[in-house]
């Protein structure tokens, strides 16, 4: 943004630069514009702090500064605009408390500043704004503290969203004063308490999401009779008792209750158990209680015999650990699995991993019929191989997704020679690994050699990011994958990616999540991952983290777009595939654009529409500081987005046509 913009008139009243390619910081000068009531920057490439200047801006009514990189504070200065109605900084990077000044704003409607880094509690001067009618969009941060009970004084407001936060306490009984909401989310907090009362009064609420929180209690039976509610998602919480089977009860597609284990009743799609009578509870907590004392008496007598035996007889805890992650398998024996590989032959061995090597099976049901496995057995001689079979048991046994790789059973035990064997037998996913597709054997003849167009890439890069984000937002607590790389990314028939090899993944511990709220956990000293891709903070002793994932992710990302590899040898003296594509960035991004991502339609569209923004997309999750990453769920949003464009573009009405 060139410093002369300051000898524009001073009568100016409007400034868009919206959806450029705008790089640097804001020059100084725009405090001189007194007249000026709108200014509209957003989806830029902005960077540094936010002007102070534009807090000297007295007639300014729309202020919009969102998906750029400006970072630091907000100023306190922006409390000056006392004519602003609309303000948006959200997606960008900035930090520190949000300024109690922003609630000299008295004419705001609307405020959003989600998806940044800001902590510390949601100021009461903000939730005091009586003109704030439209939205209140403090999501994806870092708020910690209770929710005030100030929200009550938003009367005339439509849509509240503080999810995604650290919040605590309980939910404000205050909230009911809000009684033209039609949208409350506080999904993703560590709210507790039951859900309040004061939630019967807003009758024309539409969309209610608490998932993800500490709730405790029963569901309250005035949720049945909010005749507007469209969409409830009351999931993993500790809610119990009986779930009501009228109104929106009774509506599967607009309700989520899942990960409530003790609720019961509610409509048979729910698939919970029937309520117990009073009588049978009653009874119920006297067997608890002469359980736990039968249990103290046990363990009383056993303890010492315990020990005196533990001296003498080394346990195999991974065996017995095994045998409780894989009960809900039916085990399959080593003679099997040794007929099935043929004597696990080299002819069918598919790959080599770190701790051993994933075979080809077939399984011959009869004469007409086959079934052919992957088939990962464990180099026990390597240390911390049985300790990797125990991890990727944990973390397959706990998770569901259409674009993972997913387990059919397990072996654990004695090979014909009576050694120990493990091994792991999944589906088998046809294509090969992404790896081979982005880097084909140079021996590989050219007409036959696997290519992959840009948009087959952009639709596999969303299915990655499609299991990053059910595994770091949508279980509790996150999984970290810790070695997300093109070789652990496997294509079927039709090219749909699927992620496999668990076994460097990390169950973030429950209390330290809860605590951190998608913090790292310190777990070992050794660094878990892959050369290249293991993000700059576990080499300096910092724990993993779902933002390790993330980092991985955006170096995966700018391999598919480069076709380098972070470990090759770049121009200019560069060392890093980062670096790289920042010297490229943005101007020559098609001269770094891997050659056999081909492309149809006009260049400068597709450089708009697809080749930009994804190149943006994966600096963005490459940020050195792991606070500054964008998460997995902005990622998803941003991809998907590109993806309709794309669709748009080429005149495509249904979107899973535009890959091919």
């Amino acid at each position: 943004m060139p410093i002369t913009i300051a000898n524009l008139s001073k009568e100016l009243s409007w400034l868009s630069l919206a959806r450029n390619q705008i790089t640097g910081i804001i020059p100084a000068g725009l405090g001189m514009f007194q007249r000026l009531t709108k200014l509209n920057l957003e989806d830029n490439l902005f960077t540094g702090a936010l002007s102070v200047d534009i807090g000297r801006l007295p007639s300014l009514q729309d202020l919009d500064l969102s998906h750029n990189r400006f970072e630091g504070q907000i100023p306190q200065s922006f409390g000056n605009i006392t004519k602003l109605s609309k303000l948006s900084l959200s997606n960008n990077f900035l930090d520190d408390t949000i300024p109690t000044s922003l609630g000299n704003l008295r004419t705001l409607v609307s405020i959003d500043i989600s998806c940044n880094f800001l902590s510390g509690r949601i100021p009461q001067e903000i939730l005091s704004i009586p003109s704030l009618t439209i939205l209140l969009n403090l999501s994806n941060n870092a708020l910690s503290g209770s929710i005030p009970a100030q929200i009550g004084h938003l009367i005339n407001l439509v849509s509240i969203d503080l999810s995604m936060n650290k919040l605590t306490g309980e939910i404000p009984d205050a909230v009911g004063s809000c009684v033209q909401l039609r949208l409350l989310h506080f999904q993703g907090n560590l709210l507790q308490g039951k859900i309040p009362n004061g939630l019967k009064t807003l009758g024309v609420l539409e969309n209610l999401d608490l998932s993800s929180n500490n709730l405790t209690g029963p569901i309250p039976e005035f949720l049945e009779s909010i005749k507007t509610l469209n969409h409830l998602n009351l999931s993993f919480n500790n809610l119990s008792g009986p779930v009501p089977d009228t109104g929106i009860f009774c509506n599967a597609t607009i309700l989520s209750l899942i990960g409530n284990s003790m609720l019961c009743g509610g409509p048979p799609f729910l698939q919970f158990p029937s309520c117990a009578s009073v009588r049978s509870q009653h009874q119920m907590h006297l067997l608890i209680v002469f359980s736990i004392l039968g249990t103290l008496i046990f363990l009383l007598f056993s303890i010492p015999t315990y020990c005196c035996i533990k001296r003498r007889v080394k346990p195999n805890i991974v065996d017995q650990e095994n045998l409780l992650l894989s009960e809900t398998h039916e085990r399959i024996s080593y003679d099997e699995l040794r007929s099935a590989t043929q004597s696990f032959s080299p002819a069918n061995l598919i790959g080599s991993g770190s701790f051993g090597n994933v075979y080809r099976g077939t399984f011959v049901v009869d004469e007409n019929l086959a079934t052919t496995v992957a088939i990962k057995v464990l180099n026990l001689n390597l240390r911390g191989a049985s300790r990797s079979f125990l991890r990727e048991c944990n973390a397959l046994r706990r998770i569901r997704h259409r674009n993972l790789v997913q387990v059919i059973t397990v072996c654990s035990g004695l090979d014909h020679n009576g050694g120990e064997f493990k091994a792991l037998v999944l589906e088998f996913i046809c294509n090969g690994s992404l790896d081979e597709w982005l880097h084909p054997n140079i021996m590989t003849n050219s007409l036959t050699a696997k290519r992959l167009s840009l948009m087959r890439r952009l639709y596999i890069a969303l299915d990655v990011a499609a299991v990053l984000e059910y595994l770091h937002h949508n279980i509790e607590p996150p999984i970290v994958h810790c070695d997300i790389k093109p070789s652990n990314i496997l294509l079927d028939d039709d090219l749909v990616a699927h992620v496999t090899d668990f076994g460097l993944a990390k169950i973030m511990h429950a209390e330290v999540w809860k605590k951190n709220h998608g913090g790292s956990e310190i777990s070992s000293l050794a660094v878990k991952g892959t050369i290249g891709y293991v993000p700059p903070e576990y080499g300096s002793g910092h724990g993993v983290s779902t933002d390790g994932d993330i980092y991985s992710y955006g170096m995966l990302l700018l391999e598919m777009l480069t076709g380098k590899k972070p470990t090759d040898s770049f121009n200019l003296g560069e060392t890093s595939l980062v670096n790289y594509v920042k010297m490229a960035y943005p101007n020559k991004l098609l001269e770094i654009l891997d050659a056999s991502a081909t492309y149809s339609g006009n260049t400068q569209d597709v450089m708009d529409l697809v080749i930009h923004p994804v190149f943006r997309l994966a600096l963005a999750c490459c940020q050195g500081s792991p606070r500054r990453r964008i998460k997995m769920d902005c990622v998803v949003e941003e991809l998907n987005a590109i993806k309709k464009a794309c669709a748009a573009l080429m005149g495509v009405h249904d979107e899973a046509n535009v890959a091919t």
